[in-house]
């Protein structure tokens, strides 16, 4: 990079900034005794932040379809981490809301797919196998779940006919092509 060269942004950088403005927001209104929530109560918003920098990298700056997927994942995580803190759920129920965590990086995967205009399909598959995962384990924790999706055994079909089958149309589009 040269002096004259336009530097270019990173997501990173964004992300870091807007978490250090929202941290510094929250002092300066916290020692002006302005009547901001205990930051113990509200410091998932780091993650949320992070989410709209990522926002911001995709639809403003670079338009990197991985910062649609890091936007996703912070904004999922925040959303777990303010259901932890406001006792949603809690540390020893962990079994409850650990299925967030494949859904969340599922659901990251995909939207970098779709950012990518669906350019990478691994990501596609990966990012349905871990939904239909996240989704498994929901319906294993909670009763009223188990009701409304199908069965383990009937999702893995599910996702091996589907993958499968878009693995042999994909093949079959190649090898005409």
């Amino acid at each position: 990079m040269t002096a004259t060269q336009p530097r270019q942004g990173s997501t990173f950088g964004m992300t870091i900034g807007l978490m250090a403005v929202v941290g510094g927001l929250w002092l300066l209104l916290n020692s002006m005794e302005v009547g901001v929530p205990r930051f113990k109560d509200l410091w998932p918003i780091l993650f949320i932040a992070a989410g709209i920098g990522s926002l911001i990298d995709y639809f403003f700056l670079l338009r990197r379809p991985s910062s649609a997927g890091w936007a996703m994942a912070w904004i999922g995580f925040g959303a777990l981490a303010f259901a932890l803190t406001f006792d949603f759920t809690s540390l020893a129920k962990i079994l409850d809301w650990l299925p967030s965590f494949p859904t969340i990086i599922g659901l990251s995967l995909l939207a970098t797919w779709l950012a990518d205009k669906r350019q990478n399909d691994n990501l596609m598959i990966a990012g349905g196998v871990l939904i239909v995962l996240g989704l498994m384990g929901y319906g294993a924790r909670f009763d009223w779940l188990k009701h409304i999706l199908p069965s383990a055994q009937m999702l893995w079909a599910f996702i091996l006919l589907a993958g499968g089958g878009y693995l042999v149309w994909r093949t079959v589009i190649k090898t005409k092509s």
